[in-house]
């Protein structure tokens, strides 16, 4: 089999890319958790900050992404219009309204047997354009594939936002690409497995992980940015806390993801007087309590392992 992993730990020589945006980038990150857990306002938040740089959710990384393509050997061989149809095809996002992505691939040269530097010259481009010299990502899936992003990564950071499971489990019910409709205890075990999969990558690597519990950040948000911002090297910045400053992701969506929130929540986007919707913390307690009065033993001790009452 091709040799994939020569070329992330150097097996290739391959010069960076000479555009005045090489080197841009100087540090990545990935803000990741089960979905449904509080990763886009988190992601919205941190992008006020003068240094940070966070696109919408980039859906063509890893799991069918571009990751597998060079596994398979595929991806060494495409041209530009190969990677703007990959991308266009497999992001529900519309890419090219937030980044040109498509003028990106077009201006590279071919080959690109490196995913590294292919990556990394996209972020760095990212980068360069919003003026800002940290990149991260925030896409909530990428959790269960931290061990793959390692390794094109291998100086990356790593946010797990974690949030009560059966808030989760109850967002899930009204997302329809997320959850099993109205099983509750179904979504609940989902949340269990995937949090699971990511603490325990956060358990190894502690040095590259900092977990943020959701309703810490809503209560305390100046407590709590300042501990992310300080895996980055970065101070907490005013204008994060306005939501004046806040990037709307839903303009990128192909999709209306309005449709699945609530209606106290649709009340507060439109008001909007604060960055963070308090109303969210522990909302199963008053909306959905008798369902969860009888869980598995597995999913009590998670949500002990998180500090959450079971």
């Amino acid at each position: 089999m091709w040799n994939l992993l020569a070329y992330f730990n150097g097996g290739l020589r391959a010069e960076r890319s000479k555009t005045i945006y090489a080197g841009k980038m100087k540090q990545t990150g990935f803000i990741v958790g089960t979905g449904r857990c509080g990763t886009t306002i988190l992601a919205s938040v941190l992008n006020a900050h003068p240094n940070i740089c966070i696109p919408h959710e980039l859906h063509f990384l890893v799991n069918r992404g571009i990751y597998e393509t060079y596994l398979s050997g595929d991806g060494q061989r495409f041209q530009a219009d190969d990677f703007i149809s990959f991308i266009q095809e497999r992001n529900p996002y519309h890419f090219e309204r937030y980044f040109d992505y498509i003028g990106h691939f077009k201006n590279l040269t071919y080959p690109q047997k490196n995913l590294r530097l292919l990556l990394t010259d996209l972020f760095d481009h990212i980068c360069y354009v919003s003026g800002k010299e940290t990149f991260l990502d925030q896409t909530p899936w990428h959790g269960q594939y931290l061990e793959i992003l390692k390794e094109v990564f291998p100086d990356m950071k790593v946010i797990h936002m974690i949030r009560d499971g059966r808030d989760v489990a109850i967002s899930f019910a009204r997302t329809p690409w997320w959850g099993k409709e109205k099983d509750l205890m179904a979504n609940l075990e989902r949340w269990r497995k995937e949090i699971s999969v990511i603490h325990s990558f956060c358990v190894n690597n502690p040095a590259i992980c900092l977990e943020v519990k959701y309703e810490d950040l809503v209560v305390n948000p100046r407590q709590e940015l300042g501990r992310i911002l300080r895996l980055f090297g970065l101070e907490f910045e005013e204008e994060m806390l306005d939501p004046a400053h806040l990037i709307d992701y839903m303009p990128f969506s192909k999709g209306n993801g309005m449709e699945v929130q609530s209606e106290r929540f649709k009340k507060w986007e439109q008001e909007k007087d604060s960055v963070f919707f308090p109303e969210s913390i522990l909302n199963w307690k008053n909306t959905n309590y008798e369902s969860f009065r009888f869980i598995s033993d597995d999913i009590k001790e998670t949500l002990l392992t998180f500090g959450y009452d079971a």
